[in-house]
């Protein structure tokens, strides 16, 4: 890793020293205030950083998008041949009966049973699996008949677990079976129920403005959805609105916010630490809403957790949205909400619904997790491709797609 340190009049001037020197995969490790002994009063200290590996070649000029690099995978590298066998001096070579004769075995009789037990459970294993494929049916769940075993395959295939699905049919069958018609509105009952939807208030609170911050994992959209919710409340003149940013660890991050801001007029703020962040609420006192993007989080990464813990301590947000890539398999989404709830996440919002076939885990998501909804995103169309979370259109997304 390459690390320099940067002395500039500004933090905009030392931005396009790193840049221009380490190029958008820089990141930056440190800001400070440069000592009075050394400087003149007013530069700062910045200390960059820029792993070796992914360094771009300076020889080659630098594209919007950087194509993507794959190395030492091992995954397609040719097989290496084999050795050759040294020849044998002629008159010592091996007679055809010799050839001709099978290696001798060196497993012990134990290790061959082994072996034997585990091809036969595999073998076993296979034709149950292809039986099911053939099949293409989703066997019902005990007790389930009738419309309410529809309703339960209907779960099942948009990849709802049998488990869940089970429970939530079982939950709404508390009498004998009924008509479609009962079946399918006691279904939208219950969800309406487990399903909390919470979008993003447009009002002062009190004399100072709506505060709203975004976190997440890397690459689940939280700047994106950010830019979709403040330009359309800008565009349809429904609230004055800023933005601060703390997601200041890649140079290309903060140049994509700066670039919408300056698009849409909106003044953006960036703080490298939590101290800064008092500065930067208070010049967004006179705005409506306060929009605060930052930096992915690994949610099994107690330093980073806390990292991002300190930041909402100090802004102390009205709402605290969990941004979740539509993607993600259900265990890790059931995790990673528990985690961010914890650090006081109080609305989940799902994005690249476009992205996925099934919505079975998010619709988990909505009946264990117990945190209200806010938007649902799909594209990146920007202030396009969102809407509110509503129960109605998660269940026609989400059986849409399960092929029934």
């Amino acid at each position: 890793m390459r690390i320099k340190k940067y002395t500039a009049k500004s933090m905009k001037e030392a931005l396009i020293q790193i840049k221009q020197d380490l190029g958008d995969e820089a990141i930056i490790l440190k800001t400070s205030h440069a000592p009075g002994k050394l400087f003149s009063q007013g530069d700062i200290e910045v200390t960059a950083a820029l792993d070796e590996q992914v360094r771009p070649d300076s020889s080659v000029s630098h594209q919007a998008f950087a194509p993507l690099r794959v190395s030492n995978t091992g995954i397609y590298k040719r097989p290496k041949p084999a050795p050759e066998m040294p020849q044998s001096p002629r008159g010592n070579a091996p007679e055809a009966s010799d050839r001709r004769k099978p290696m001798q075995k060196t497993q012990s009789p134990d290790l061959e049973k082994k072996y034997e037990t585990i091809k036969a459970d595999i073998d076993d294993l296979k034709h149950q699996l292809g039986s099911f494929m053939k099949s293409g049916e989703v066997q019902p769940a005990a007790g389930l008949t009738g419309d309410w075993a529809k309703l339960y395959k209907k779960l099942v295939l948009a990849e709802v677990s049998s488990e869940v699905a089970q429970q939530f049919v079982e939950r709404i069958n508390s009498g004998p079976d009924a008509g479609a018609g009962d079946v399918v509105q006691r279904f939208v009952n219950e969800l309406n129920s487990c399903f909390l939807v919470k979008d993003t208030a447009r009002k002062k609170h009190g004399r100072h403005p709506k505060v709203v911050m975004f976190v997440g994992p890397t690459g689940s959209g939280k700047t994106t959805t950010l830019a979709k919710l403040a330009a359309q409340q800008a565009l349809a003149g429904k609230a004055s609105v800023s933005i601060i940013t703390a997601d200041t660890y890649r140079i290309a991050a903060i140049e994509q916010i700066r670039a919408f801001a300056e698009i849409m007029n909106m003044p953006l703020h960036i703080v490298f630490s939590p101290k800064e962040a008092d500065e930067a609420l208070a010049s967004c006192e006179s705005s409506d809403v306060v929009f605060v993007d930052t930096a992915g989080r690994s949610q099994k990464s107690a330093e980073h957790m806390e990292e991002l813990f300190s930041f909402i301590k100090r802004i102390v947000p009205d709402e605290i949205h969990c941004v979740l890539s539509a993607g993600t398999k259900v265990s890790d989404l059931l995790y990673t909400i528990e985690k961010y709830k914890q650090l006081g996440a109080n609305r989940l919002l799902f994005t690249k619904l476009d992205e996925t076939m099934k919505l079975g885990n998010v619709f988990t998501a909505v009946i264990q997790s117990k945190v209200p909804f806010s938007y649902f995103t799909f594209g990146q169309r920007v202030p396009d491709d969102i809407e509110p979370a509503q129960p109605h259109r998660l269940v026609t997304r989400l059986f849409e797609r399960s092929g029934t």
